[in-house]
């Protein structure tokens, strides 16, 4: 099958569009997954680029991409919620296998059928970043009416699910973006307050003592400069658990009231299925900033390497 993969570590020029094998034949709770499309996630190329590789070691051919949507094309005979033609999405841990071929093989347990009011290329967009956000806000920091979260990163895939969310909670939501997308975040995402990153010592505008919750999206703020903006029992909440600033971070929350949490996103149909709900209630609305042509892969990875993506990038498997 065609497929978007790379045989060793490293930048963007590893990339090689060309064949692999196709899935081995489906077990019990699985299905076979003709692809529609895949999203990107600065997950994809911080593992291409070798960033986690004391954990994914060294197995190659690796597809990138995590997001996904398709159509069901066969099904395992323990396989109950789904038949051939659903039309489905989910995600896919890339410590094992990506998204971005022909066909994939999955277990039904991480599926759900699209929402009925978008399109199967635009319901790739949401998985991973929606089910992120989701685990992070309403499971580990249980957010509730009135609490004051942070959000670092609200422009991004992750972070627009993450405003939205939080608005469902009744949440008060600051945001922290570039001076580009202030207004947006004001005018189409209703925050309550949107800070400018790009102003030098940004944080000093922020008062101590101030949030319930702090999440950290883009796993660039450190729970030692930022955790005196927590309330004496607030949560700080990081993307990117493996950095040296998270673990030193984790370690001194031992010695406090305020925690040092991090969300590992668990593929999960059941929590997806309520993502899809919202989506259909419109609770919650997709941004997709830009949507690339199969043979448009790298420059599609080029654009999210730029880190200024506004909404999520779609990749369609036009093959």
């Amino acid at each position: 099958m065609k497929a978007v993969y790379y045989e060793k570590y490293g930048s963007l020029s590893v990339l090689k569009h060309g064949e692999i094998n196709d899935p081995k034949e489906v077990l019990d709770n699985e299905v076979l997954i003709k692809v529609n499309s895949f999203s990107l996630n600065p997950l994809d190329y911080k593992l291409r680029n070798g960033m986690l590789k004391l954990i994914t070691f060294r197995t190659f051919p690796r597809t990138t991409g995590s997001d996904f949507s398709g159509e069901v094309i066969t099904i395992g005979g323990s396989v109950k919620n789904f038949k051939i033609g659903d039309k489905v999405f989910g995600f896919l841990s890339q410590l094992t296998s990506g998204t971005s071929s022909e066909f994939i093989k999955v277990n039904q347990s991480i599926l759900s059928k699209i929402p009925s009011n978008i399109d199967i290329s635009e319901s790739a967009s949401v998985p991973l970043a929606a089910l992120t956000s989701y685990q992070a806000l309403a499971q580990l920091a249980k957010i509730t009416k009135g609490n004051k979260v942070l959000i670092n990163g609200a422009s991004g895939g992750t972070g627009i699910f993450a405003v939205q969310i939080s608005k469902l909670f009744d949440a008060d939501v600051t945001s922290i973006t570039s001076h580009r997308n202030i207004e947006w975040m004001r005018n189409t995402f209703l925050v309550d307050n949107a800070v400018d990153y790009t102003h030098e010592n940004f944080l000093d505008n922020l008062k101590k003592n101030e949030f319930d919750v702090i999440y950290d999206c883009y796993g660039n703020l450190s729970f030692n400069k930022i955790k005196d903006l927590l309330k004496p029992n607030g949560k700080f909440i990081t993307t990117d658990p493996f950095k040296i600033e998270s673990i030193v971070g984790r370690i001194v929350s031992l010695f406090s009231k305020r925690k040092f949490l991090s969300v590992v996103v668990n593929s999960n149909g059941n929590d997806l299925n309520i993502i899809k709900k919202w989506i259909e209630e419109k609770k919650i609305k997709i941004f997709i900033d830009k949507i690339f042509n199969f043979s448009q892969t790298h420059d599609a990875y080029k654009y999210i390497e730029t880190q200024r993506a506004k909404g999520k990038i779609i990749v369609r498997v036009d093959v």
